[in-house]
């Protein structure tokens, strides 16, 4: 059951006519931006490519703020959101720290230097974080106010709400569940470095470096609709497709497992394009969690798949604000 957190109708209607926030998704390939308003409704959606001489931070800030104008329909947001898939200290700087896909970005203070070209205040999080928040706000989650969440996507993000509000550790920078180890021996990230993270997995990244290692005839490695060319398989019988997204669901429900032990919650959330494909994981995921976790701890545990899509972490980054720890 959703909730209206707006209030009783007078209160929708005064929020909901005075408070307008932008929400923007930074993604690997696009970048997706809508005005969101109180109630959380995501409006004038525009979405922009991202070409190879946009992967810089002047080019980055250029298309933001030219972004920006063309969501407004003439409102004057009270701040402007943005999720960033990477490494992220949202709280004292506003920073992207690293980001896998934006190769020559480090350390970059894009809240600074976005407020320099708009007229607003900017804030920044992780892109798995704004997702989930946005499934909490009003997506499948909402209701929920424990629960793990696992961005399936390029490559894989995570997210940790509890008690209804985002938990991001001491330095802002936690809930980075792809790069939780789930086979040491596994192929190595080239994010990180590491071997075998979860992220090596259920992810593009992860899908091609299975189809590269046993090739699955009629799907092309290189492109970038392959989880969806490798479910088409899975459909049509073929072994080594279904093979691969069972290896993917057992590295999944493997490190769901260990999650459940720390954080016992009852739902996890699923969300990225991949996610869609779940179908072919399921078995081999509450296998991996069945292997992990324990046994009372995974009664009732509801895996759930995100209902939002793109607006999703449109929302998310607008409004995660909403979603900080209380006191």
């Amino acid at each position: 059951m959703r909730r209206n957190r707006c209030g009783g109708p007078m209160a929708v209607i005064q929020l909901c006519s005075m408070k307008y926030f932008v929400g923007i998704d930074v993604g690997a390939t696009r970048i997706k931006a809508g005005l969101v308003d109180g109630c959380h409704r995501v409006t004038n959606q525009e979405i922009v490519a991202i070409q190879e001489a946009d992967r810089t931070e002047q080019a980055l800030v250029d298309k933001l703020a030219e972004l920006v104008p063309r969501v407004l329909a003439g409102k004057k947001p009270v701040a402007v959101g943005i999720g960033f898939a990477g490494v992220v200290e949202r709280e004292r700087l506003g920073m992207v720290c690293h980001a896998p896909n934006y190769p020559n970005i480090h350390d970059f203070m894009i809240k600074t230097r976005l407020e320099e070209r708009i007229p607003y205040p900017v804030m920044i999080d992780n892109d798995a974080n704004c997702v989930m928040a946005g499934e909490y706000l009003q997506g499948v989650a909402a209701g929920i106010p424990n629960f793990i969440g696992l961005t399936l996507g390029t490559g894989v993000g995570g997210a940790i709400v509890l008690h209804g509000s985002l938990w991001r550790g001491c330095s802002g920078m936690g809930g980075e569940l792809g790069h939780i180890t789930v086979d040491p021996a596994g192929p190595m990230c080239p994010a990180t470095g590491a071997n075998g993270p979860l992220e090596m997995y259920p992810s593009l990244v992860g899908l091609r470096h299975m189809c590269r290692e046993k090739p699955v005839e009629g799907v092309d490695t290189e492109d970038s609709n392959l989880p969806a060319l490798l479910a088409e398989a899975c459909e049509a019988g073929n072994a080594t497709a279904i093979e691969h997204y069972a290896t993917a669901g057992m590295a999944m429900g493997r490190a769901m497992g260990g999650l459940l032990n720390v954080f016992d919650v009852k739902t996890i959330v699923l969300a990225g394009g991949i996610a869609n494909n779940f179908k072919w994981m399921e078995s081999a995921t509450w296998s991996g969690i069945g292997k992990v976790a324990f046994p009372r701890i995974v009664e009732g545990v509801e895996i759930k798949i995100g209902t939002l899509g793109e607006k999703a972490g449109i929302l998310g980054a607008a409004m995660q604000w909403t979603m900080q720890p209380h006191d």
